[in-house]
């Protein structure tokens, strides 16, 4: 959880947000799901939601604020991270999956399986 932490403070936001937990869960759950895609709206929201005493909806809001956030601010960073020059602001479900990927790429790397 440290490393997701430590990418989103990268992409400029704090824990001021509710967001920077929720896509901190949002990540360690969908790094969890191998055998099909991740919908986060079915898979990822309600469990978030529950674990915080919130809505799904109020989860996706956050999520997609904290998004806002880094886009805005740190826009040549989420676009190093995502590995693609990105002309539009990616959605809560790529924001999370550049994450995962990112993750995923940065621990193949570091066992020299790249």
């Amino acid at each position: 959880m440290t490393e997701v932490y430590g990418i989103i403070r990268k992409l400029g936001a704090t824990s001021k947000y509710k967001g920077y937990y929720y896509v901190a869960d949002a990540v360690e759950m969908a790094q969890g799901i191998h055998e099909r895609p991740v919908k986060v709206t079915k898979d990822i929201y309600p469990i978030i939601a529950r674990k915080y005493k919130s809505t799904p909806s109020n989860v996706e809001h956050n999520i997609r604020t904290l998004v806002n956030l880094c886009w805005m601010n740190h826009k040549d960073t989420l676009q190093e991270i995502a590995g693609c020059t990105m002309s539009d602001k990616p959605t809560n479900s790529e924001f999370i999956d550049i994450l995962v990927y990112y993750l995923y790429c940065s621990a193949k790397a570091g066992t020299g399986n790249k």
